[in-house]
């Protein structure tokens, strides 16, 4: 009889260690998980504030060298309706061109943008928004809406942006017609 209680005692006792051994198993992969989720939502959170500050700063149209500061030295833009690829800080500071007199703002919306919705992620940040009307060559250009991928590297600075912008019927005819004129037959 005192053989077996002194089994049971040693039953409980492993149990009880292997127990203790399982709750700190459970333990560090909660930590482990909170570790991670923790840094997702830190990149996350991270990428959407410069996204914001990104799309404050193309609004207001005033300051290019800190617009153009959000992009990585060899960044792409992507205009996917025209089909076109514009790569290199340098060619999308020609591509922008904010001192182009052709350019007016429209009186009624003095910011050129306003965002709608912004989805991130730890590397990819989706925007939805709309161009406000403006003039240019004083041609009215109607608000156009648009939805944006930006793609991030881990510095916070951009590396690719896809966009597709709902493009007034007569920019695409034109842009179908330029596009025509120059593919090689």
């Amino acid at each position: 009889m005192i053989y077996k209680k002194q089994e049971n005692q040693f039953l409980f006792i492993t149990f009880v260690h292997k127990f203790k051994s399982m709750k700190r198993i459970y333990q560090l992969l909660i930590l482990s998980f909170l570790f991670l989720t923790s840094c997702t939502s830190f990149e996350q959170k991270k990428n959407e504030k410069t996204t914001k500050e990104f799309y404050e700063t193309f609004a207001e149209r005033k300051d290019l060298d800190k617009f153009l500061d959000f992009y990585a030295l060899n960044a792409e833009l992507i205009d996917a309706v025209p089909q076109t690829v514009t790569q290199g800080r340098e060619n999308i500071k020609i591509l922008f061109d904010w001192s182009d007199p052709n350019y007016k703002t429209h009186p009624e919306f003095p910011k050129s943008i306003e965002i709608n919705e912004i989805l991130a992620n730890d590397s990819i940040v989706a925007v939805n928004g709309e161009y406000n009307p403006y003039y240019y060559n004083g041609k009215l250009i109607e608000k156009m809406s648009f939805c944006t991928w930006l793609y991030f590297n881990k510095e916070g600075k951009i590396t690719k942006q896809v966009e597709w912008a709902q493009y007034p019927p007569d920019d695409l005819r034109q842009i179908m017609q330029f596009k025509e004129s120059v593919q090689i037959k």
